[in-house]
């Protein structure tokens, strides 16, 4: 009786471990008790109301074993097929299979990829998630090395009629890279660049601080959402590579100059955000760009340069 039931055991080993998956030619990895978790390289990529979370080329195939018959596992989808992982959550989300985007909930049975024993090359799943772009404010969604992106749920079926096992696979995706999706469509002033020009600007007006400075810029900042009837708080955040001597201001090209910005007479800080509102679908704020300098420097004259990004979110 031990030996049959050793046997049988066997059989459901190699059943449970029938396939391997790589990505981008990667070593192969077993499916082991129906599921598979694999890093993908995300590039994203808009285009067409949607933006796809593609870049890598995952391929499957059987685990070679030698038998002299050939053989064909086919892949589908499942129910509720694909399952967006947390980061996700409050967007609309999908699979792209072989160039057709299926929206959430992805229904079953859509075929995947056929796959012939003897194919020891394995086959392109051609399968990716993507994101609907929206025209109402949102948070850009930043992915760290190692989050969970999603979960395909998978049909495995054969022609094998010695085992005809049909396992539901779960395939889990993880970042294998950092990167920023930002899905709104909203902009501020049109998506231009807002150029910031000092002028000639006296040393001796330049402050330490954006408070004691009298080298200042007025600017116009516009709001617009092109989905109607959006009214909604939003918030504004102040993003950029800070000054060696003071965090919360722009690091120039002259590393004794900063640039800060402020709004309704405080300031905003390199990171941080202040909080306003958009009416049916529109709205703006007057801000200052300030020109500070490093505690107790004279900064040499000539031009200067400096680049900060300015992202619309919500609370």
């Amino acid at each position: 009786m031990k030996y049959l039931t050793g046997i049988i055991l066997l059989l459901l080993m190699h059943a449970a471990s029938a396939s391997q998956c790589n990505i981008n030619g990667g070593p192969w990895q077993e499916v082991t008790y129906d599921s598979i978790s694999v890093n993908v390289p995300i590039q994203a990529h808009s285009g067409s109301g949607r933006i796809d979370l593609d870049g890598y080329i995952m391929k499957c195939r059987f685990t070679p074993n030698g038998f002299p018959i050939v053989y064909s596992d086919f892949w589908h989808t499942w129910n509720n097929a694909l399952i967006p992982g947390p980061k996700f959550k409050n967007y609309k989300m999908g699979l792209r299979i072989k160039g057709v985007y299926y929206p959430v909930e992805v229904g079953p049975r859509i075929h995947l990829a056929t796959i012939k024993s003897n194919n020891r090359q394995g086959v392109d799943m051609n399968t990716y998630m993507y994101i609907l772009i929206q025209g109402s404010p949102g948070n850009p969604i930043d992915i760290r090395q190692g989050d969970h992106l999603g979960t395909m749920v998978l049909k495995q079926t054969n022609n094998n009629p010695n085992n005809p096992v049909e396992p539901i696979v779960r395939a889990e995706l993880y970042a294998d890279n950092n990167f920023v999706v930002e899905p709104s469509t909203c902009t501020i002033n049109n998506n231009q660049p807002i150029d910031v020009n000092f002028n000639q600007v006296d040393r001796t007006k330049i402050g330490e601080s954006v408070n004691s400075t009298t080298v200042r810029k007025n600017i116009r900042l516009n709001y617009s959402c092109p989905d109607p009837g959006i009214t909604m708080p939003i918030t504004i955040t102040f993003k950029g590579m800070p000054a060696s001597f003071d965090s919360g201001v722009l690091n120039m090209s002259n590393s004794n100059l900063g640039t800060g910005l402020m709004r309704s007479g405080a300031q905003v800080r390199l990171e941080s955000s202040f909080r306003t509102n958009i009416y049916n679908s529109s709205g703006g704020d007057d801000v200052i760009f300030a020109l500070t300098r490093r505690p107790g420097s004279v900064p040499a004259t000539g031009p200067f340069t400096g680049s900060a990004t300015l992202v619309m979110g919500v609370p």
